[in-house]
């Protein structure tokens, strides 16, 4: 499962705190404070590795503290990539973005008219469930698939990545609605439709569509998948348990299921100065400097529409620090939650190699306290 801290959780964090150019050279005292705030973290929570970012228009800070793996002495650098669960549902909305600018979409094109196919076997309630309502999860589907979707679906899968994404969703549209149309309910289902719409409209598969673009106009190298899917692996992703940090070591299985056919919820992984890059065109966007996207659609982006999730971010109105945009992710052996402060031109994101309740902790009270100046 997709696990994220998002929706209300990242709304009361957020309330709680109210009393594609080139990148710019990095400060040495800001560099310098942050590896030690990384360090500090790290310490206190035992955690194998830590990395932070903070952007601005004319800046971008990464510090890293720990080391690629437990029981081994290879440190953690700031070129390492990192598995970023739902931090990838932003890109999703960046991609369909695009893609409704070109002409190629709407955001009320509904699942019926994308979908002609398979209109008539589909529930009759998501016929008519949107673009904006899969991004905003209002499209009634349920978090995940389960086991029974798997064990209905798996006898008859290819190894074809779009033909078994697709075989899925076209077994999933058939199911009863968990919620009502149209009513928030996080939804990881939604954002793999979402993909699936990019898909039809762009004409190639969601990740050669994120390359060609998100990825390749801001100059940022990411990809999907895990970093345990490389040869050697260097980087590696770890749980708790028996009270030690051990290595997770999903079979390849489990990492194809989770970064690949569910790549559009959360497949991404990149390192934290590319995934700065992604930061600085939102804050670029909201500020009006962007020519990756239209203003008004970096506005709709970061607008939560009467509720608090907008497209891959929640929302919330923090005093004194104005429009605050936040989301985090995991697949259960890494963690990265990153903030958006427009209005102060600043942009946070921290990570850990590694899931748990005391790493979300201790690194979501680093984010907002660098993010929000919140005291220690």
């Amino acid at each position: 499962m997709l696990r994220n801290t998002i929706g209300a959780l990242c709304i009361a964090t957020l309330q709680a705190a109210c009393g594609g150019d080139d990148t710019p050279s990095p400060s040495s005292i800001q560099q310098s404070f942050l590896r030690a705030e990384a360090e500090r973290v790290r310490a206190a929570a035992g955690l194998p590795g830590v990395a932070v970012l903070t952007a601005g228009a004319n800046h971008v800070d990464v510090a890293i503290s720990g080391v690629r793996r437990v029981g081994a002495a290879a440190p953690l650098l700031t070129a390492d990539p990192l598995q970023a669960g739902s931090q990838t549902k932003a890109v999703t909305a960046m991609l369909l973005a695009r893609l409704v600018e070109q002409g190629r979409l709407r955001w009320d094109s509904t699942l019926a008219e994308l979908l002609p196919a398979w209109r008539d076997e589909m529930q009759p309630a998501l016929r008519d469930v949107t673009v904006t309502q899969l991004l905003r999860h209002r499209g009634g589907f349920k978090r995940d698939p389960d086991e029974a979707d798997a064990a209905a679906v798996l006898p008859r899968a290819t190894g074809d990545l779009v033909a078994d994404r697709t075989l899925l969703l076209r077994h999933l549209l058939r199911q009863v609605p968990e919620a009502t149309p149209g009513t928030y309910a996080y939804s990881n289902v939604g954002y793999m439709l979402a993909g699936l719409v990019a898909e039809i409209a762009g004409g190639a598969p969601f990740e050669t569509l994120v390359q060609r673009e998100v990825f390749r106009p801001l100059g940022v190298q990411a990809t999907f998948g895990f970093p345990e899917d490389a040869e050697p692996v260097t980087v590696a992703g770890h749980e708790r348990r028996d009270g030690a940090w051990r290595r997770a070591d999903y079979p390849a299985v489990d990492r194809y299921h989770m970064a690949h056919i569910e790549a559009a919820a959360g497949g991404m992984t990149i390192a934290m100065p590319e995934y700065a890059k992604l930061l600085r065109e939102h804050l670029r966007g909201l500020q009006g400097a962007s020519t990756f996207l239209r203003q008004e659609t970096w506005q709709l982006i970061h607008a939560g529409d009467g509720g608090d999730y907008g497209f891959g971010w929640s929302i919330a109105e923090v005093r004194g620090k104005g429009r605050v945009s936040a989301h985090a992710g995991s697949w259960g052996s890494y963690y990265m939650f990153a903030l958006l402060v427009p209005e102060q031109d600043r942009a946070v994101a921290v990570a850990c190699n590694c899931y748990g309740d005391e790493a979300v902790e201790q690194l979501d009270r680093l984010a907002r306290q660098l993010a929000l100046d919140e005291p220690r």
